[in-house]
């Protein structure tokens, strides 16, 4: 049977299909439709030119373990670190830290955000409880224990000058933007044992006010051949975000595609997001309260904590 499509690899293999799910960012999506006739010629595909991304810059710390053990923490899957116990105590509610730009009075993130994560907090290959695991299974190996580690990462948004420096300096700056956030002194850089620096060039997408408009649902075309996914994918009312959202619509889209082509035991479930919380739903209905009752001329405002603060300064 003449298949729909063939997909030509790097290594000259091809792949004969009927249908295919494209898990890209926005900007590499509009690089592959303005050469792709299939891709360029639907409908949904219009807008793909004006797909924006940000360099994302992310840089992952694998440090000298604090000769103490931080436990009782919470908001993740572990509650034990061993990060300096004024760095755990900062991040005690939680191992993820999001923060805005021109933190600290650092030059280089002026117009820089960035998240800081403990990751031995997050990731089972990191934590303390799988490491003790792994030494105790080497029946105590000193080596085991050496290779224990504190991992630190932290992820830097419209980072294009951080993405020209060398892996040193993007290492110390964010060791600095670490320190700036949460009031704790600086980890000095011998404490450093390795570390793995990613630049993403305009390859994060970049969401502004109506960039949304340009947002195609999951199934591309109405045949039911071309399906697509990512952050920058509308994930139909479900209210998750960035790399939750990719996830989501990665399996919204395989779903799509196991209805339209019968597939059967596909398991492509997607699990509601968690209801707001009652701040931030407070804060909904007073933004939606306050553009009924004196709406700001011609602005749109990104969210309603921003709307209410804007309104509240023309007082």
């Amino acid at each position: 049977t003449k298949r729909e499509y063939k997909i030509c690899l790097q290594d000259k293999e091809d792949i004969d299909c009927d249908a295919i799910i494209l898990a890209v960012g926005g900007t590499a999506m509009g690089k592959i439709a303005a050469s792709s006739p299939a891709i360029s010629s639907l409908e949904a595909s219009k807008d793909f030119d004006k797909l924006r991304g940000v360099t994302c810059v992310a840089v992952r710390l694998f440090l000298k373990p604090d000769a103490s053990i931080t436990d009782g923490l919470g908001g993740g899957l572990y509650d034990k670190t061993q990060l300096p116990p004024d760095m755990a105590q900062a991040m005690k509610d939680s191992p993820v830290a999001v923060c805005g730009a021109n933190i600290g009075g650092i030059q280089e993130l002026k117009e820089t955000g960035f998240c800081i994560y403990d990751l031995q907090r997050m990731h089972k290959e990191f934590s303390i409880d799988e490491n003790s695991a792994t030494s105790e299974n080497d029946g105590g190996n000193a080596d085991a224990d050496e290779d224990e580690v504190a991992v630190l990462e932290v992820d830097f948004y419209r980072a294009d000058d951080l993405a020209n420096m060398s892996n040193d300096e993007i290492a110390n700056i964010a060791l600095e933007a670490v320190a700036a956030t949460l009031g704790t002194k600086k980890i000095n850089m011998d404490r450093i044992i390795d570390l793995a620096v990613v630049r993403a060039r305009n390859a994060v997408s970049h969401f502004s006010p109506k960039s949304a408009i340009y947002s195609p649902g999951v199934k591309l075309d109405d045949k039911g051949h071309i399906y697509i996914c990512g952050d920058w994918v509308d994930r139909s009312g479900h209210a998750s975000w960035s790399t939750e959202k990719a996830v989501v619509t990665g399996r919204q889209a395989a779903d799509r595609l196991s209805q339209d082509w019968d597939l059967q035991f596909s398991h492509c479930d997607v699990i509601p997001a968690a209801e707001d919380t009652a701040q931030l739903s407070a804060l909904r209905k007073s933004a939606r309260l306050l553009r009924t009752i004196a709406p700001l001329p011609n602005v749109v405002p990104p969210s309603p904590w921003v709307f209410a603060k804007e309104f509240l300064s023309q007082r």
